[in-house]
């Protein structure tokens, strides 16, 4: 399969450390849909897109079976998603980064092609999908040139929200309908919302 990264360079990075509060402080990436976890669920997918791959992760011993997949800590710690994008921006050697929460058990090989497609034709230094009135700031592609930018901004500010930072930035957005979307956005926050997931 030819890669899209021969056209307009990435890695997708997977988000999988948190502290997960909502989840009982158990790892949401190792949760169990369909007979295996949900990471692993991700990165068969993520594979059929991208050939460079990396995780985020302040927790590696918890994920050990994964060997060919990189892994890295925050630099920033405690700083939630903006903490991984920073993690995921200075460890990755590709022109972008498409960042994925790890917590997405319907992520869409196709859709996300399409986002890297239309990102590679585009001067902005972020992708966000946009349905409704909603962004996926956890679903985008961000431009490895903007490290500098949120260097600073975690150094200097103490707003976390990945919004804030986009503000600092040239953002665009990916328009996706909802039909289209069905529950590619979706993620799972509790044991409940995995609960209602498994039994719908």
């Amino acid at each position: 399969m030819e890669h899209l990264c021969n056209k307009c360079q990435f890695t997708a990075a997977i988000l999988a450390g948190g502290k997960n509060s909502r989840f009982g402080g158990k790892t949401k990436a190792k949760m169990m849909i369909d007979g295996r976890p949900l990471i692993e669920k991700t990165i068969r997918v993520l594979e059929t897109v991208f050939d460079d791959i990396i995780i985020i992760t302040n927790r590696k011993d918890e994920l050990p079976g994964f060997k060919n997949i990189r892994m890295y800590a925050d630099i920033y710690h405690n700083r939630g998603p903006l903490g991984g994008l920073h993690s995921a921006l200075t460890n990755s050697q590709r022109e972008a980064v498409f960042m994925l929460a790890s917590d997405m058990p319907d992520i869409s090989a196709r859709i996300i092609r399409r986002q890297l497609a239309e990102f590679a034709g585009k001067q902005a230094d972020a992708l966000l999908p946009q349905h409704d009135n909603f962004i996926e700031p956890l679903h985008a592609v961000y431009r490895k040139s903007i490290l500098p930018e949120l260097d600073k901004y975690l150094a200097e500010s103490q707003k976390l929200a990945i919004r804030e930072f986009l503000n600092q930035v040239r953002v665009d957005y990916f328009r996706i309908s909802n039909i289209e979307k069905q529950n590619v956005f979706i993620n799972i926050n509790t044991q409940e919302d995995l609960n209602n997931y498994l039994n719908t």
